[in-house]
């Protein structure tokens, strides 16, 4: 038998989120060409993306309390922003057509992750009630707005709930990733300079 542990696992792997994401990921690692220029200019979304992401895991505390202090003062999402960021990064990275790119990031946010975002906001809409009304009508979903929002949840950065988050994982994968583009761009090169010698 299956630990529960496992069953999470398995469930994940059979969300529709994760069923269109790692087939466009194969799509993209296999058909994708990256350059010393691709992987550079990928870099400038893939920083800020993981940035956004780590800001945001030092300050949630995700259904105790409402989350309206660090990033939440500008986007009442900033986790998928920052996937976002990434995602498209990485189709950069891979030299994807670059309106290819947006269409492909925008229906994975757009189709697969508004259902996501839609039963988190009635989740806290139920717990927070007009709090959280009212977070709603001063804050975007998605585009972030310049004036920070003043709302009551108030408090510090924690890197203990970095680390509870576990997003440093992404970093890791992330990093592991860019490294092996980098080589697929190396091998690449390789490839066609012994092609160009015969």
């Amino acid at each position: 038998m299956l630990s529960e542990k496992w069953k999470k696992r398995l469930s994940r792997w059979f969300k529709l989120r994760f069923a269109i994401l790692y087939p466009l990921g194969v799509w993209a690692i296999i058909s994708g060409y990256p350059t010393d220029e691709s992987i550079v200019h990928a870099v400038w979304l893939i920083v800020p993306g993981l940035l956004i992401r780590s800001w945001a895991n030092c300050y949630a505390i995700k259904m105790e309390k409402l989350t309206t202090c660090g990033p939440y003062t500008h986007v009442r999402h900033p986790l998928y922003l920052g996937s976002f960021l990434i995602m498209l990064g990485f189709l950069v990275m891979l030299n994807v057509n670059l309106l290819i790119s947006l269409i492909c990031v925008a229906t994975v946010i757009g189709v697969i992750y508004q259902s996501t975002i839609k039963k988190e906001e009635r989740m806290l809409l139920t717990k927070f009630g007009q709090e959280y009304l009212e977070y709603c009508q001063a804050v975007p979903a998605f585009f972030p707005r310049f004036r920070p929002f003043r709302g009551v949840g108030q408090w510090g950065f924690s890197i203990e709930r970095y680390f509870k988050s576990q997003e440093y994982k992404l970093v890791i994968w992330v990093i592991i990733l860019m490294i092996a583009f980098h080589l697929k761009e190396d091998f690449i090169m390789e490839g066609e300079g012994s092609y160009t010698k015969m």
